[in-house]
């Protein structure tokens, strides 16, 4: 982390428990500083969909933060079609606190949250979040909407914020099979989720504008989709921040006209890029592009490439616009995540061949009790099918749970083991 940032972040925390007004105002004009960089003086490094991604996200949170009114505070895994189409835009949880994270700050905030009585093993990125609210820092949304997918935190961090907040509060059950049934009820949910909408926001839901989403969503899948004979096939130059705020076109923008646009732009800079070179690494959840033997091993490297995050492929499920709750219902409980991991272990074992990996990361992200449970059986089934597999244990959004000379050590002793192997 550098100085700048450490004594921005600093600064931010201590703002925070004085005067939080003040310090949203500082994060703010933080962000506001970073994008005028983004957009005038962008890494020359990374080619136009990463400048272009980067600059997206920046956008988004600056537009939460700045008009909370308009923003519903969600999960990840939310299907955001419906909050689009009204005029509402996704305050995604996770994205918050990584930025929070990216600022240098989140130490404050998880402090703040230990106080107020949450459990120091809790999900971090959630953590952060709930020091933020405690602190006053995160802003008051108009509505809060969450899924039960895909891990325990969500079951309690929105509704205890709702209460917190007095704001109104809208849950999405999505039972662990992917049954009609099952299909059924969500899509149900999602209707429900929408007249919940219209109720407590006094917006209309346009059935065009929900079908242009789905429209929107649908060309961004297929040219994800076109995308992985190209990851195949090529190296395109990229950072380990680049492929987590990836997830936010695979997810919280899917219905938007930008994320369409970036799976444009992904698409033909991958297939503008050299051919595959170096050792290829399929990373399962989370990545702490934060940590510093992270980015220097794996940042615009020759020797090692992430391919692809198992968060960036497990929504590519076909969507129909002229049925819109039934196409969203169906990225939820087809979902790899949803259920037991075995889906996800057998997703994982799926992309491994299809993107050609030399191995796999699977990182324990401290408090991920899904991800902590299915690691060992993961190892076993992919070092089966001939897929090395590195057990790392860490956090994606809090310094504080990981130590840097551990990851150095144990990364770089997976690639030396790689190699050898390849020149066996």
């Amino acid at each position: 982390m550098s100085a700048i940032i450490e004594k921005f972040g600093a600064v931010l925390d201590q703002k925070a428990l004085t005067d939080p007004a003040a310090s949203r105002r500082l994060l703010v004009a933080g962000l506001e500083a970073f994008g005028l960089k983004l957009r005038w003086k962008p890494d020359p490094r990374l080619p136009q969909s990463r400048r272009y991604v980067a600059q997206l996200l920046n956008r988004s949170v600056i537009a939460t933060l700045k008009q909370p009114q308009q923003a519903a505070l969600t999960s990840v895994y939310l299907p955001s079609e419906l909050l689009w189409a009204m005029g509402l835009r996704p305050m995604c949880a996770e994205l918050y606190s990584a930025f929070l994270n990216g600022a240098g700050a989140e130490h404050g905030f998880v402090e703040a949250a230990e106080a107020a009585g949450i459990p120091e093993t809790y999900c971090s990125y959630h953590k952060v979040l709930m020091g933020s609210a405690a602190t006053g820092v995160l802003p008051r949304p108009a509505v809060i909407a969450n899924t039960s997918l895909a891990c325990d935190a969500n079951n309690l961090t929105f509704a205890a914020l709702a209460k917190q907040y007095g704001v109104p509060h809208f849950y999405v059950d999505v039972p662990p099979d992917d049954s009609a049934a099952s299909l059924a009820y969500v899509a149900d949910e999602l209707r429900e989720m929408g007249a919940f909408l219209e109720r407590t926001t006094g917006r209309t839901l346009s059935p065009e504008r929900l079908r242009t989403a789905l429209v929107h969503t649908q060309n961004t899948i297929e040219n994800f989709r076109a995308v992985l004979p190209l990851r195949r096939e090529r190296s395109l130059p990229g950072d380990v921040t680049s492929e987590m705020y990836e997830i936010y076109t695979t997810h919280i923008a899917l219905g938007t006209p930008e994320a369409e646009r970036y799976s444009r732009l992904l698409r033909d800079d991958f297939a503008a890029a050299p051919p595959a070179h170096g050792l290829r690494l399929l990373w399962i959840h989370t990545i702490p592009f934060w940590q510093a033997p992270v980015r220097d091993t794996f940042n615009f490297s020759d020797r090692v490439q992430v391919v692809s995050c198992d968060m960036n492929f497990e929504s590519l499920v076909d969507t129909d616009p002229d049925r819109p709750y039934e196409s969203m219902a169906r990225r939820l409980v087809e979902s790899s995540w949803n259920g037991s991991g075995e889906r996800r272990i057998a997703a994982a074992l799926a992309m491994a061949k299809t993107l050609r990996a030399d191995g796999v990361v699977c990182f324990c992200h401290w408090g991920c009790k899904q991800t902590m449970g299915i690691s060992a059986r993961c190892k076993k089934e992919l070092e089966a099918a001939g897929f090395p597999t590195l057990i790392l244990n860490g956090d994606g959004c809090d310094r504080g749970n990981s130590s840097d000379g551990q990851i150095a050590t144990r990364v770089n002793a997976f690639l030396e083991m790689l190699e050898g192997q390849a020149h066996a």
